[in-house]
């Protein structure tokens, strides 16, 4: 069984050759590995080619211009020619025996799809582990509909449904139906995985954490890091595509609701919270605030909320009751920590 990682890459000279070693250590040695770099403006490329002249499985791709992720990503699908495919980010880090674990619950039943865990790592800038989030599903096999529909929510709720990296595709499923990475900001992601596992029949999961996802403290790899404009619409991009799949599905149970209010509501506070730091008036947030509370997706999932917890009832239910000064107060105590405590917020919102 061959498997094609496929690692869409710009300006990661200070990584890539860290992940290309992870990758070439690999135990299970039955892998090509396709670099798809982006037009960096570092040296990215060069590195990348330097390591593959001595290893003939890894194959350097340039893209003719920049072109985004999902290009990058659809370029290295095009080109793949193992049964498996995983969409690895050059700026993290991996087991050595990721392939080996994926391999091994393949040979004995092969699924669509195969999900293992993940670690999330916060370096301090000196490079030291500050603290590490871990995240996982038990292991098992999933071939009954109603069971792969429930572990979607269950796998949005500990946020590990969205991710390209912490899953292997088979390739035959991904061409047969033509999936692709759509080209959109910040939500590529998510509805590639929403148009995977549409039709998906079998899923299968590793409890082993085998993936390092890296937050550096001298990058702003997160897109939630940064001021998008119209982040919160595209979040709600996301919500919406979970709700329309769970509706197609007929399990738009109140636990699926549940879990996407929670996102939902999340990114309300988190949109308010944004505008803040980014010193928009308090009259132009408090009117973003209010056209929101007439939308149809807060009115599906305000009483959709599951109850109890801290955020909840202080950061949360001032939006749920449309009390949006109430809620504006609390971004502004919010912002003040976040930009003067980091650490503090970052632990904080791990939490919630």
């Amino acid at each position: 069984m061959k498997f094609s990682i496929i690692c869409p890459s710009y300006g990661v000279e200070k990584y890539i050759g860290n992940a290309l070693q992870d990758i070439m250590a690999q135990s299970y040695t039955d892998w090509e590995c396709i670099v798809v770099e982006d037009c960096s403006p570092d040296r990215t490329a060069e590195i990348a080619e330097e390591i593959a002249k001595g290893e003939p499985r890894i194959q350097v791709v340039r893209q003719p211009e920049n072109k985004g992720v999902s290009e990058s990503r659809n370029r290295g699908l095009e080109m793949a020619t193992g049964e498996y495919v995983l969409f690895l980010d050059p700026d993290d880090r991996y087991e050595k025996n990721l392939l080996q674990q994926v391999a091994g619950v393949l040979e004995k039943q092969q699924t669509d799809i195969v999900i293992y865990g993940h670690y999330e790592d916060y370096l301090s800038e000196d490079g030291k582990l500050n603290y590490r989030n871990t995240f996982s599903m038990p292991s098992r096999v999933y071939t009954d509909a109603s069971e792969i529909h429930h572990l979607v929510m269950e796998l949005e709720e500990k946020t590990m449904y969205g991710y390209p990296w912490n899953k292997a595709f088979r390739r035959e499923y991904l061409m047969e139906r033509g999936l692709r990475y759509p080209v959109i900001t910040h939500v590529e992601d998510i509805l590639f995985n929403v148009a995977v596992f549409q039709n998906v029949s079998s899923v299968q999961t590793i409890e082993a954490p085998l993936y390092y996802y890296m937050n550096y403290a001298d990058a702003t790899k997160r897109l939630t890091a940064k001021r998008l404009e119209n982040y919160f619409e595209l979040q709600k991009t996301r919500y919406r595509a979970l709700l329309d799949q769970q509706d197609s599905w007929g399990s738009a149970d109140a636990y699926a609701e549940g879990v996407v209010a929670k996102a939902y509501f999340r990114s309300f506070f988190s949109m308010l919270e944004r505008e803040v730091r980014a010193g928009t008036t308090k009259n132009e947030v408090l009117s973003k605030a209010k056209k929101e509370l007439e939308t149809d997706l807060f009115a599906r999932l305000k009483d959709a909320m599951p109850q109890g917890g801290k955020a909840l009832k202080l950061l949360y239910q001032p939006i749920i009751d449309g009390n949006i000064k109430k809620a504006y107060r609390r971004a502004k105590e919010v912002s003040f920590v976040r930009t003067h405590f980091p650490m503090i917020f970052a632990k904080a919102k791990q939490a919630r």
